[in-house]
């Protein structure tokens, strides 16, 4: 345990807003443009963020890194702070204080000179290109990036107030933890895997195995069960079940969420209702549920009319630009856009680096760069102590006009040396993306 102290004293060093690396995160693999010279003035385009994530923040701060006084950037984001979910496993397993993982905006104001409007978008006129604040004011834009993350795919019977699914926002991850706190003795935790596409692949399995330790090692006597929408362990399914095997985490596949019973706030009557593949259902009485349901873009999405509630779940875009194929001139970021891309923290702001060069390039009437690179790599806890890693990259198929795979996925065994690597390329990430 002395190699995991030292990592978690050396996390709130890391993630210190004043210890922050400013070297920046795949930078060099993307594009190479330090700055942009056009315009008819000072501020003469007006590009408005809506979202500030991953994708929204790092759009917004490198749109004024290269473009400069030429374009006047407005980042809308209805939080006074962004909660990462990167690490939030450690915020669950009570290794780390929720607040290490909160960010403002004060940085992309006071040192690049972005304007931070904290307000909620009531409306977007695509056609007089403004957007509609709830506060009444109305901005307008030459050019309009959304980054508005995930949504859920309602199940039958959820509150989430009750049941969190903790892949989305600070207190969610708080409910989960206290709830894991509370956890009964000999009580039953389960997870459910939503369906691909979702936020961060590798997550919900990690989550599972670092519970199940956490809870172990708390002497708790937990059954733990895993029920997976899909057919199988979709990332590294040898390792994970290895773990789980070790954990004696019980893993179903092929699982079709029926219902749940959300039950009452202190626990009781919690239940959830599924069937295999054969059609048989079941019933299992749970002290906590953490119920991931399927993922789909933002509302804003669709009250936009970029994506089609009947037939699309995601925003279709071109990966050369990000911008929408159903509205000109609007681009969708991270989460809510439809390229096969993982949704991850790190590709989200190595999309709002293509997409920040390619509105520079398009506002200066060139066209976009041609071969652009993405990468998405992420470490995680697996257990109380090690910590796994995998990767991959993208490049565009200029003939099949897609983002594809450059880089097959690569991993790193789960091992406790990976923890201070894992802390500095958080640090790195967060301080790219809200440095």
């Amino acid at each position: 345990m002395k190699q995991l102290t030292i990592g978690l004293d050396n996390i709130n060093g890391y993630l210190s807003r004043r210890g922050f690396m400013k070297s920046g995160v795949g930078l060099g693999l993307i594009l190479g443009m330090s700055m942009f010279s056009f315009g008819q003035g000072t501020g003469s385009y007006k590009i408005v963020v809506v979202g500030g994530g991953f994708g929204g923040a790092t759009v917004a701060k490198y749109l004024k890194l290269w473009g400069r006084e030429s374009v006047d950037v407005t980042l809308v984001e209805s939080n006074l702070v962004y909660s990462s979910d990167i690490l939030n496993s450690l915020v669950l397993t009570n290794q780390l204080e929720i607040d290490r993982l909160d960010f403002d905006y004060n940085q992309l104001s006071y040192v690049h000179g972005v304007n931070i409007v904290h307000d909620h978008v009531v409306s977007i006129d695509s056609e007089n290109k403004t957007v509609s604040l709830d506060g009444g004011a109305e901005l307008h834009y030459n050019r309009l990036v959304l980054s508005p993350g995930i949504d859920f795919v309602d199940i039958d019977g959820w509150n989430p107030e009750k049941l969190p699914h903790a892949w989305s926002g600070r207190e969610q991850t708080e409910l989960l933890r206290n709830q894991l706190e509370m956890f009964p003795y000999k009580g039953t935790f389960v997870l459910r895997v939503p369906s691909l596409p979702y936020r961060c692949p590798p997550a919900p399995y990690e989550r599972a195995s670092s519970i199940a330790d956490y809870l172990r090692k708390n002497g708790k006597g937990a059954r733990v069960i895993v029920l997976d929408s899909q057919p199988d362990i979709s990332v590294s399914p040898d390792m994970f079940k290895s773990i789980y095997e070790e954990l004696g985490v019980e893993y179903r596949s092929n699982i079709e969420v029926i219902s749940v019973n959300s039950g009452d706030y202190e626990g009781k009557g919690r239940s959830i209702t599924f069937a295999d593949s054969g059609g048989e259902e079941e019933t299992i009485e749970a002290s906590v549920i953490n119920l991931i349901p399927d993922n789909k873009a933002s509302q804003l999405i669709f009250s936009t009319g970029l994506a089609d509630p009947l037939t699309e779940k995601w925003a279709l875009v071109n990966p050369l630009t990000y911008e929408s194929k159903v509205v000109e001139k609007i681009h969708i970021l991270g989460d809510s856009q439809a390229t096969a891309q993982p949704k991850a923290g790190q590709m989200a702001n190595a999309q709002a680096k293509v997409c920040a060069d390619a509105i520079l390039r398009l506002l200066a009437e060139e066209e976009p760069y041609p071969h652009p690179i993405t990468t998405a790599g992420c470490f995680a806890p697996v257990t109380h102590s090690k910590v796994n890693w995998m990767g991959q990259s993208w490049r565009y198929n200029d003939v099949s006009e897609k983002m594809e795979i450059d880089v097959a996925q690569t991993t790193l065994e789960p091992s406790e040396e990976n923890w201070e690597p894992m802390l500095k390329w958080a640090s790195n990430l967060f301080a790219d993306t809200f440095g």
